[in-house]
């Protein structure tokens, strides 16, 4: 208090009609209101310096165009003085007061050691404005700087905050900071470092798993993974995280030395490592040499039979185009269906991750005999105009359901594809969707997933369901930031769906895009059985972006079977616009046929007709069913409303 009178002395405020009205003491780096007692030249402005500033002297100021304001105290302790200084030169003081500016009371509880790559819970004191945060530094980096840091709750005076410590052991410490880097607390910590360990099989055959036991720091984000001898430290493949003390790892499908690696959550350093020999893997098929159009054949096969693997007929020298396949889980010998047109092909056993052939052989396809086929396509009143009708909006113009967007902004969407991240390429097709394509009054709903955190599975939604606002939509896609090492939470995102579109009259348009497979663990294909058995009334149409597995492209045709719809592949932006655009097309776009109750043979509505043996079948077009007669020589035609 005597303090306080000290400086109201020293500093007599000025013989004006102009008050001021703010704090005598305030925190360093703390928002202060200030009140005038009169009106002011918008152009004026209210400044805190040293009292023995020169006229005219600011720092930081606030214009009086409105009153009350707020400013900013200086970031170092000491006595200062508000002024009102006048818009024109020389900026004539025309009201001041005396401020004392000091630094608040604030306290940084944590353990003085620690260990490399460690969760640690540090408990803190003190003011919580300005976006006040808690960050760990080497202890000889200058005030202001920052690296891991956590904002501290706003409007509390107390709590707790979690840090990852760094990958490297030295002296560090935990700085209590205002946004403006000025530090209110510190503490310094010593992280030590901890051996870790692997154990796995030395040798594996390509294409395999592996089973991998670890020890060492106990950070869920710290993970491992398979790469080259050769590769370099902060290099990574596929990976899982460290959740628990055994894990699995699919082995590359290319022979050669590897090194399984546990690596720092950052990245940045590889905890432990150990050699691991891929091995060659063979196989070989038997089947007959010539077969009919649409028949179908079996199959005698050997080979690894790891997960996803299949046997396939493709184009001459173009195993990676397949045609018609089967996966090798079902044993052997499968049966394997040959294409509708007749020609020369090859028959092939691939790999599931980059169909490598094991093994192949020649096989002709000769012209089916005693056959008729099956024709589905839209009725009349449903054919789109020559240029297009919107997504979502019937040939009549009338909204025809409801669209959820379900966008992946997982780490894996910040790979480039040739100048251009893939998650770029995504929110420009989506805006182009969403800015031409489906029309105003619309309800859409978006989720996306991976967009949170680094290393999570979160899955949200964006935009809830609500008549589609442009601008607002393609505002929040645009905002969408895809987070390195975040997961593919596909399962979570389409059991969400049914919440999403609560309430929904008719039939809804679930649209996926996606760039990888599932990988928090999962099961997309449970998930689209419950919404189904729930009675839920949709379509599922998948966009499968750069993806370069095919055992991973046949879940996702398997997956949108499944749900009534279709699987869209893009291998870059201009195509992930246009399969976007026909994804999202609302009414049946998929059809199963029948026999026995049993599934014979699918296809595309609109697409080219499909063979089939003469007799009576059931097709079944999302909810309608219908019986029909196939005659031999002779093509079916079903319009469907």
């Amino acid at each position: 208090m005597r303090l306080a009178c000290l400086i109201l002395l020293c500093f007599p405020l000025l013989a004006s009609a102009l008050d001021i009205t703010a704090p005598g003491r305030a925190g360093i780096d703390s928002a202060i209101d200030v009140s005038l007692s009169e009106t002011q030249d918008p152009r004026a402005y209210v400044t805190i310096v040293k009292p023995d500033a020169a006229e005219g002297s600011y720092d930081d100021y606030v214009y009086t165009d409105r009153n009350p304001l707020s400013i900013r105290t200086p970031a170092v302790a000491g006595v200062y003085e508000l002024r009102v200084s006048a818009a024109e030169a020389p900026h004539a003081t025309l009201a001041r007061r005396p401020i004392e500016v000091f630094k608040p009371e604030a306290r940084i509880t944590a353990p003085a050691t620690a260990r490399v790559t460690e969760l640690l819970s540090i408990g803190w004191s003190g003011p919580s404005g300005n976006r006040a945060y808690i960050t760990l530094v080497p202890a000889a980096l200058a005030d202001g700087e920052y690296r891991e840091y956590e904002y501290l709750e706003a409007g509390k005076d107390s709590g707790t905050v979690t840090l990852t410590t760094p990958s490297a052991p030295g002296d560090y410490e935990l700085r209590y900071a205002t946004d403006r880097g000025s530090v209110l607390a510190r503490q310094p910590l010593t992280v030590g470092d901890l051996a870790a360990t692997l154990s796995f099989p030395a040798t594996v055959a390509m294409g395999g798993k592996i089973d991998i036991g670890w020890t060492g720091p106990e950070n869920a984000r710290n993970y491992l993974t398979i790469v080259p001898a050769d590769a370099s430290a902060e290099s990574y493949k596929d990976y899982v995280y460290t959740t628990r003390p055994s894990l699995s790892l699919v082995v590359p499908e290319q022979p050669g030395a590897y090194e399984v690696r546990l690596l720092s959550a950052d990245g940045k350093r590889v905890l432990a490592r150990g050699p691991l020999q891929v091995g060659a893997a063979t196989a070989s098929l038997d089947a007959v040499a010539s077969a009919e159009a649409g028949s179908e054949i079996r199959v005698i096969w050997q080979g690894p039979d790891n997960a996803g693997d299949y046997i396939a007929v493709t184009q001459i020298g173009k195993p990676e185009k397949y045609l018609k396949f089967a996966y090798t889980q079902h044993g052997s010998p499968l049966k394997l269906q040959m294409p509708d047109q007749a020609g020369q092909y090859e028959l092939h056993y691939l790999t599931a991750r980059s169909s490598q052939s094991l093994a192949s052989r020649a096989l002709t396809v000769t012209p089916a005999t005693g056959v008729g086929s099956l024709k589905v396509s839209r009725a009349s009143s449903e054919v789109r105009s020559a240029q297009g009708a919107s997504a979502g909006v019937s040939a009549g113009g009338e909204v025809a359901g409801s669209i959820a967007l379900i966008l992946d902004a997982s780490g894996s969407m910040l790979q480039r594809l040739g100048d251009q991240r893939r998650i770029d390429l995504a929110q420009a097709a989506l805006t182009r969707l969403i800015d031409t394509r489906i029309a105003p009054g619309t309800p859409v709903a978006l989720r996306v997933f991976g967009h949170l955190n680094p290393g999570g599975c979160e899955t949200e939604l964006v935009a809830p369901l609500a008549p589609l606002d442009r601008a607002r939509m393609g505002a929040q896609v645009r905002a969408i930031a895809a987070r390195n090492l975040a997961k593919t939470a596909i399962g979570a995102s389409l059991a969400a769906t049914a919440e999403d579109l609560a309430g929904v009259e008719g039939r809804a348009l679930i649209v996926l895009v996606t760039d990888g497979e599932e990988t928090c663990g999962g099961d997309p294909e449970r998930e689209i059985r419950k919404l189904k058995e729930s009675g839920f009334d949709f379509a599922l149409n998948i966009v499968g972006f750069a993806i370069d597995q095919a055992g991973l492209e046949q879940d996702f045709q398997r997956w949108a079977a499944l749900g009534d719809g279709r699987y869209f592949s893009a291998a870059n932006g201009d195509a992930l616009t246009a399969m976007i655009q026909q994804a999202s097309q609302s009414g049946p776009a998929s059809f199963v046929v029948l026999r026995a109750g049993a599934q014979v043979a699918s296809g595309e509505v609109g697409a080219q007709a499909i063979n089939l043996k003469p007799g009576s079948y059931e097709l079944v077009v999302g909810d309608r069913r219908q019986n029909i007669e196939i005659v031999s020589g002779a093509e079916t035609r079903v319009a469907i409303d």
